[in-house]
């Protein structure tokens, strides 16, 4: 691991996380009369600035799988936050977050999650964590960063030069990916993503995403506000 004087200067100008619970059956009962469904999660989300202009039904589809209601925050509450209830999973998704505001969105997330589970019947069989940032570097070029965590013998694997040194890990639940930000001049475009089973706490998963952020900044030798 890095350390500390070897370390490059970063900071995060944009992020999303993304959390998915997928449920062991869909809820079409409770989706065909969505009066009540949205009430109880609009309620519980309007202590963090939902309201009803946030909300927006997308029943006239001829499949099934595409209802969906959507929840936003009104504006001009920022950053963005956004539920979205289909028949077979709920996905929550927040931008610019940094973990000193975890707490009240983990809060927000599980009031949100009991409505769901109660009104609509509800049982999630499993659990996704996703966080996706661009991260901008200070000081050394983003191909410097990256670089040593390829082989030279990977790459010989193309011909000429190499534009940019990116890898793709796939684990058994867990997936990281580190490729060149199209969006930040000498940026990284980073993807971290979790699978767990139903019985993980929210607070559980944010742990671990946690973990797995601060594993991913060392082993990079990045510093940084996360």
């Amino acid at each position: 691991m890095a350390e500390k004087a070897d370390k490059t200067e970063s900071e995060i100008p944009y992020s999303m996380l993304e959390y998915t619970a997928v449920f062991k059956k869909p809820i079409i009962e409770a989706a065909a009369v969505p009066a009540v469904l949205i009430a109880a999660v609009l309620k519980a989300l309007e202590p963090s600035g939902f309201k009803l202009d946030g909300v927006e039904l997308r029943t006239q589809t001829a499949r099934l799988h595409e209802y969906e209601i959507e929840f936003r925050r009104s504006t001009p509450v920022t950053p963005s936050r956004s539920l979205v209830l289909g028949l077979t999973k709920v996905v929550v998704k927040a931008e610019n977050l940094d973990w000193t505001e975890a707490e009240q969105l983990l809060a927000e997330m599980g009031a949100a999650l009991n409505v769901i589970r109660q009104t609509a019947r509800a049982e999630i069989q499993s659990q996704r964590l996703l966080l996706g940032m661009h991260v901008q570097l200070k000081g050394k070029p983003r191909e410097d960063v990256t670089a040593p965590l390829l082989s030279p013998v990977a790459f010989k694997l193309l011909d000429g030069q190499v534009r940019f040194p990116g890898v793709i890990l796939l684990g058994e639940k867990a997936t990281i990916i580190i490729d060149a930000s199209l969006a930040y001049a000498n940026g990284l475009f980073v993807r971290v993503s979790r699978e767990h089973p139903a019985e993980t706490t929210l607070a559980e998963l944010a742990e671990v995403l946690h973990k797995d952020e601060e594993q991913l900044f060392d082993v990079l030798g990045l510093e940084g506000t996360l």
